[in-house]
């Protein structure tokens, strides 16, 4: 049985594995497919970075997006694909909640954790999925009595094959048909409404479903949040005045800029390659981790942690790994839909060139499909996000941004962290979904050190720090 296979086999023994039939694509049969009017939908045949609150436009038509009205009136019809998904803990619960009405008639939950809302978790990507890499995590979340959805992206893992066994279309992958699974996969289940918690990319498309399908969310929490596809021009500039410039952060990293500063002056290293070096050890290892590098990279003492960071940078891109991590496909909406290929500038902590090996398998981009920095004041949910200080890939001026526009916005500071707590702090995570879940959010105000002495554990990225701290060990004591 080679290794796909054999991946596959273990993915679909986990427990609460369920599937319902969805639709390919969007086919029309007559209805009107031209322009969205939703609040926060980009137009399908005009959308710019503009349009997103800040940036210059990018405009172009989009020959597959449907309109809301329209895919209502016309409804799936053709080719269809088995959408996998996973529930667990929902056994355990006694019953359903009396809901009260809140602002803008959603509903709202009570503060019995016993009887709280169901939680979907939508992990970062594109490309990651969510049997088998969150297994640990779904046993949690079930042990803390929570009720946990999480849905096999289309194009990923059990839903990567059409009903004949074939990998979907490139066309099939876009987020408002992403958005739709996750609609369907509530109904489906009977769930009326859920706390949604979405992790980086997931996060983009946690508040696409609030934006599309708004009666179905009682409250976000976005972890390591995307806003807008100049996500990108922010992160780096965010990146460039903590390490480069110093002007941002303390004394622990103005040292590590002088030290970084030095080196791209003295014209010894690659630019990019080294910035993106950089952005790793920082965000999984902490600054000494980063700092031992930088010394030792002048010394010339860093062979094998160099290969382990160039394994690092392009293995979710260039390698599949069955059941795991699979970008092969999704890609088309990382291109497409939010990666704009004119943004780069070529210099330190640009990250567009680590794309390029594989950028021309995929459309060209298009513009994303929604409107976020818009639609988020018209959120009348509850908004948790988490932002860990050394995020360098989803920053905390977006985090904060996220926070201002959001009417119940609220920042969760994750100090001494990185990217992505749902892949390397899970409890931090369980912590904010319970709080919404049982409705007690507002509470966190008031309780400013509830995250900070939660034990680290759990989730796929946890031991790279560690590794990184290993193989610099083993530069510095091994013979040249």
């Amino acid at each position: 049985m080679d290794r796909s296979a054999s991946m596959r086999r273990r993915a679909e023994q986990v427990p609460g594995l369920k599937s319902i039939r969805r639709p390919i694509s969007w086919t029309e049969t007559g209805a009107d497919h031209t322009a969205d009017t939703a609040p926060g939908v980009a137009p399908a045949a005009e959308t710019t970075i503009a349009q997103a609150g800040r940036g210059t436009p990018a405009t172009a038509a989009d020959p597959f997006a449907p309109s809301a009205a329209g895919a209502a009136a016309a409804g799936f019809v053709g080719p269809e694909f088995d959408l996998s998904y996973i529930r667990l803990g929902s056994e355990a619960r006694a019953g359903r909640l009396p809901f009260a009405r809140g602002a803008g008639g959603r509903k709202r939950a009570g503060a019995s954790a016993a009887e709280s809302l169901p939680v979907v978790v939508i992990p970062g990507g594109p490309g990651l999925a969510s049997a088998l890499p969150y297994l640990h995590f779904r046993r949690a979340a079930a042990a803390s009595g929570l009720d946990v959805v999480m849905v096999e992206h289309r194009g990923v893992g059990l839903s990567r094959h059409d009903l004949l066994g074939h990998d979907l279309p490139l066309e099939a992958m876009q987020i408002s048909l992403v958005v739709d699974d996750i609609a369907a996969v509530l109904t489906a289940e009977g769930i009326e409404q859920a706390v949604i918690v979405g992790s980086s990319y997931g996060s983009y498309l946690a508040q696409g479903l609030a934006v599309s399908h708004p009666e179905l969310v009682a409250g976000l929490v976005l972890d390591s949040p995307m806003l807008s596809v100049v996500d990108d021009r922010v992160g780096r500039e965010y990146a460039r005045d903590l390490l480069l410039r110093g002007t941002v952060g303390g004394p622990e990293t103005r040292l590590l800029a002088a030290k970084i500063h030095d080196l791209v002056d003295s014209g010894t290293v690659d630019e990019q390659e080294f910035g993106r070096n950089v952005r790793i050890i920082f965000e999984f290892a902490g600054p000494d981790v980063l700092d031992q590098y930088l010394n030792q990279l002048r010394l010339g003492r860093v062979k094998q942690t160099e290969a382990l960071l160039e394994r690092l940078g392009t293995s979710e891109v260039s390698q599949t790994m069955p059941c795991i991590m699979e970008f092969d496909l999704v890609g088309q909406i990382w291109f497409r839909e939010l990666k704009d290929p004119t943004d780069g500038d070529g210099a330190i902590f640009d990250s567009s060139h680590e794309f390029d090996a594989v950028r021309d398998r995929y459309g060209e981009f298009v513009g994303e499909p929604y409107r976020l920095a818009q639609a988020l004041p018209e959120f009348d949910v509850p908004v948790l996000v988490l932002s860990g200080d050394r995020d360098l890939r989803t920053p905390r001026p977006v985090a904060e941004e996220i926070v201002r526009l959001a009417p119940e916005g609220m920042l969760i500071d994750l100090p001494g962290h990185g990217h992505s707590a749902l892949d390397t702090h899970m409890n931090a995570v369980l912590a904010a979904a319970e709080a919404v879940a049982a409705g007690r959010a507002g509470e966190l105000a008031w309780q400013p050190d509830r995250f900070t002495g939660l034990k680290r554990t759990g989730g796929p990225s946890l031991l790279v720090g560690r590794t990184l701290a290993a193989a610099l060990t083993a530069d510095r004591l091994l013979p040249r």
